[in-house]
């Protein structure tokens, strides 16, 4: 429309100068809503982001930065005469000291998982027997009917009231040559934390459920994991640029409150359909 196309063209008009005055104001304004235990995420390319990580250090203080997330977004390809783009940053900032912040972790790879829980239990649970000891010297346990000395150096990880309840559990197995070991199941691990480059989440391609051919859609996988990261049930989430409506959608999914905001009427249209 006619006032799309002059909001665009205010936003670049000028070009440079302009988009980043747009910013500055729209940042200033997002940090005045923000709730003191709450996060902005703000997804740009290569293109933008550095100038972008001045202006929000400047608003949200750099003390309040926390992490320069970089989402590996395609395969590798050829740029001409140049290094392969393949990824786009996140830039994560928090408000106050005292933020939300729920830690996320990335499963088990299928060769961590070949490689290391290759028995099953009767119940058809996969599970590796991993060591009860650990460095440091310390004393004897009972384990059921038996007394035994920690290896030369170490100690038994677990107090006796802990070695009593899983023994209990059958969650302590002994060895042929009767060392003590626990059963470790693989459906109660939840593999490393996550760290700052992500590049376990495809985007959306041409085969997925979720594509909805709008431009710049994002994969549900990476709202999820910004979403779980940084808010709770019932807590509210803002996406003012909401696009195809991702936040939207999981934000709902996961039992968030939600505002969505977009100034493009196929943006609307398109999140409203999606919902």
């Amino acid at each position: 429309s006619v006032i799309e196309q002059k909001a665009y063209r205010d936003t670049w008009g000028r070009g440079l100068d302009s988009y980043l005055q747009w910013f500055y104001e729209t940042i200033v304004l997002l940090h005045e809503l923000l709730r003191e235990a709450g996060s902005l995420y703000v997804h740009l390319d290569w293109h933008i982001g550095h100038y972008a990580k001045a202006l929000l250090d400047e608003v949200f203080g750099t003390e309040n930065f926390k992490n320069e997330i970089v989402w590996k977004r395609s395969l590798p390809h050829n740029d001409p005469k140049k290094y392969g783009a393949i990824h786009d940053t996140l830039l994560f900032y928090v408000k106050a000291e005292s933020y939300t912040f729920n830690q996320q972790f990335t499963g088990l790879s299928d060769g961590y998982i070949a490689s290391h829980y290759t028995q099953v239990d009767k119940h058809g649970r996969k599970y590796q027997l991993t060591s009860l000891a650990a460095s440091g010297a310390g004393p004897a346990r009972r384990f059921g009917d038996k007394v035994l000395e920690p290896p030369k150096g170490t100690h038994w990880r677990y107090s006796q009231e802990n070695i009593d309840e899983l023994m209990r559990q059958n969650r302590i197995v002994f060895t042929k040559q009767g060392t003590p070991r626990y059963v470790r199941y693989m459906d109660e691990m939840k593999g490393p934390a996550l760290q700052s480059i992500w590049a376990d989440l495809n985007p959306v391609n041409s085969q997925a459920g979720e594509r909805l051919d709008y431009p710049t859609q994002k994969p549900e996988a990476l709202l999820e994991r910004v979403i779980k990261a940084s808010s709770n049930e019932d807590e509210l989430v803002l996406d003012c640029f909401v696009g195809s409506g991702t936040t939207a959608a999981v934000a709902e999914r996961l039992n968030r409150r939600w505002i969505a905001c977009d100034l493009g009427r196929f943006a609307i249209h398109t999140t409203r359909k999606r919902l």
